[in-house]
This record gives structure tokens, sequence and C-alpha cells, in this order.
């Protein structure tokens, strides 16, 4: 613990010394700023009206990892803070800033919280009623966005397209699982899934294509993963019938993999209570069970 005190102390003392850190750095609106606390304790950046504070917090329990906290101002308004993923001092969080509307500038932090497939912690900075608001649109498999988002189906909302994580690992292992898109708006400063409006179309027939042929044709290795994301992406473009009968003569009948079931009942610590679990010893049940849980067919 000692030696990870001074450790922590050791990058403090190697920060920008805090009088130029009342200058901030000029970037333009759209540039990633890519922030880790090991490579400057405190950092500012100026673009466009807006102005982003980026400090680090050490962890009480966990000295070594630190939490990002990202400070937004803009004239007129209450700042506001955001906090993102604890991790070691060395990895990057990433701000940008972009324009919501003709009127409103927003701010896009995204924080990586490590491991081996997870997770994209994604938040937006926002004017809304007169202030600023701190909208959280979830974690996500992923890297970062490395361009903001742009408004895919012309209703003048930025569309965030993301991948449905309730695929992975659901059928198959990570490698071998595929996920449709899951396409997320913000509406009265909540995040709402959009996936389902037709405009989006264009983004499931190409998830749709790139996943049946995984599912038809797989290459040494269980062709489950990729026929869920078939079936799911077809459904969002009116073609499930289609996608479920090839789906039917592809699927390995042999897999040790356990199928996902569900619960009769509220979970209690995100467990189900005893006796209340629905079970199922094959794959098409349990496919049609998980796409209704989830919204993408009707039961």
């Amino acid at each position: 613990m000692r030696m990870i005190a001074v450790s922590v102390a050791c990058i403090l003392a190697a920060s920008v010394p805090a009088q130029a850190q009342r200058v901030p750095t000029s970037v333009d609106p759209g540039t990633n700023i890519d922030w880790s606390f090991e490579q400057r304790h405190t950092a500012r950046y100026q673009s466009g009206p807006m102005t982003l504070t980026f400090q680090g917090r050490p962890d009480a329990e966990s000295p070594d990892l630190i939490n990002p906290v990202l400070r937004v101002e803009i004239p007129g308004v209450a700042p506001v803070e955001a906090t993102g993923s604890l991790t070691p001092p060395s990895v990057e969080h990433r701000a940008t800033v972009g324009q919501w509307d003709a009127d409103r500038p927003y701010v896009l932090f995204q924080s990586f919280s490590g491991g081996a497939h997870c997770c994209n912690e994604v938040q937006l900075i926002l004017p809304e009623d007169g202030r600023l608001q701190v909208v959280d649109l979830g974690e996500w498999d992923g890297d970062y966005f490395d361009e903001l988002p742009t408004d895919r189906d012309g209703d003048g909302n930025p569309d965030f397209i993301f991948v449905d994580n309730a695929f992975l690992y659901a059928f198959a292992s990570y490698a071998e699982s595929f996920a449709p898109p899951q396409i997320m708006n913000v509406v009265g400063g909540r995040p709402v899934n959009v996936s389902d409006r037709p405009g989006f179309r264009p983004i499931f027939e190409q998830a749709m294509a790139d996943a049946r042929q995984a599912c038809l044709h797989p290459e040494d290795s269980s062709p489950n993963g990729a026929c869920a994301a078939y079936v799911a992406s077809a459904a969002r473009v009116g073609r499930f019938d289609e996608a479920w009968a090839e789906m039917l003569r592809a699927y390995d009948r042999n897999t040790d993999w356990p199928q996902p079931g569900g619960c009769r009942a509220a979970l209690v610590d995100y467990q189900c209570p005893d006796g209340q679990e629905i079970t199922f010893d094959n794959y098409p049940d349990a496919l049609r069970y998980f796409l209704a849980e989830n919204g993408y067919i009707e039961r």
C-alpha cells in the first residue's frame, strides 16, 4: 500500500504546474481530447463555448486506481461534473465537443473500464431546459467513437450506434458471438432505444447480411452466435420468417454451450428466485424466447 501511495504522489508531482492549468488549451470542436491521469493530473481545454477540465480522483479503497472526472462549463449556466470508469492512471479517457443542434453544443465523454471485452462508458453533457445535464448512455462493448455521431434517419437527432450487448456470450463464446446494432437517441434528456424505426433499415440490412454469411457458412466455429444476430436483424427489417427458416437448417444441434433462459418473477439481487427459472433444452426455443424478451419479436 505504501508503494502505491508513493507512486500516485510521484504522478501528482510530475503534473503540469497549477499556473499553467489556468489557461485552457484551445481545441477545435470535433477534435478528440484523450487524457490520462498519468500524463497530466489536471488539464483544461477550451472548445467552442465550452471549457473542459479533466482531473483524477484516487479511489479511497484502491489508491492505485482513479476516477476520471470531467468538469464542463459554459457561459450563463452552472457547471457540471461527469465521472468516468475507475481505472489505472495510465488509461486514456476521451472527450469531444460537438454541435447538438443549431443552438446547442454538447460534450461526448467516453471512459473505458478496461478488461478483455468491456466496457466503454458513454455520457453526454448537454444543455437542456436552461441547464447542463449529464445523460448516461450506458456501458457498451467496443472501442471509443472516433467520430461524433450523425443523424442517420433524418429526424434531426444524432444517432448513437452501438451493438446489443445482450447477444454477447448468450449463444456462443465472445469470439463466436455476433450482435445486431442497437441505436440510441436522447429524447427529453433521456436515452431511448430507437432501433425499430424504419429509417435505420439500411443499417440492419447490412448487419443481417454479415451475420447470415457466418450463420450459413461458419468457418471452424459454431454458427449459433451468428444465427441469433441474423434472425434479430432480419426481424428489424420484416424478414424474420425467412431468416428463421434458414436458421433452423443451419444451427449447431450438438453445441455444449448452455442455452439462455428466463425468469417468471422479478429478479432479486440479479438472481431469479428458486423455482421461477425458465429453462430450454434446445436452441430454437431459447432463441425465440430471447428475441421476445429483448424486443425483437412479439411473443
